[in-house]
């Protein structure tokens, strides 16, 4: 099951009743009926669903749960589009954000800890603060500051 998980609403079927004993079958036409979009954030190891968004994008969803203190701890954010993401505060513990693009994410203050970040893209994020005990994680030599930043946060 992955990140994103779409439901969409189908046509509404009606009857509408001209005269009496005549009825007429069709599609509504009047309203119009739009898919709607939600994105459903799961638990990482049970598939349980932590968090649901009617917003457009991963990030706008993540941002949301984020500005609502909503505990986003275990979440599964693989390869999830994160890029200028603010998530100042966020309770990411033991979340999945391998292969994630946190590039220039505001991670100040976040709570990492045990988190997947394998492969995660972190250039630019800014990690003071964050607590990163145990977490999963490699830089590439473009990432030094952010890798001295999540370096102070492994207290441990």
């Amino acid at each position: 099951m992955g990140i994103i998980n779409r439901i969409n609403k189908m046509e509404k079927k009606i009857k509408v009743r001209l005269a009496e004993g005549q009825i007429v079958e069709g599609v509504l036409i009047e309203e119009e009926v739009v898919s709607k979009k939600k994105i459903i954030i799961y638990n990482r190891f049970d598939n349980s669903v932590i968090y649901e968004s009617e917003k457009e994008t991963i990030k706008e969803a993540v941002e949301e749960a984020v500005s609502k203190s909503a505990n986003l701890e275990y979440a599964n954010l693989k390869s999830a589009n994160l890029e200028y993401a603010n998530l100042k505060y966020a309770n990411l513990e033991y979340a999945n954000l391998k292969s994630a693009n946190l590039e220039y994410a505001n991670l100040k203050s976040a709570n990492l800890e045990y988190a997947n970040l394998e492969s995660a893209n972190l250039k630019y994020a800014n990690l003071k603060d964050a607590k990163t005990a145990f977490c999963i994680v490699q830089f590439s030599k473009s990432e030094i500051e952010q890798a001295k930043q999540f370096v102070k946060g492994l207290e441990l």
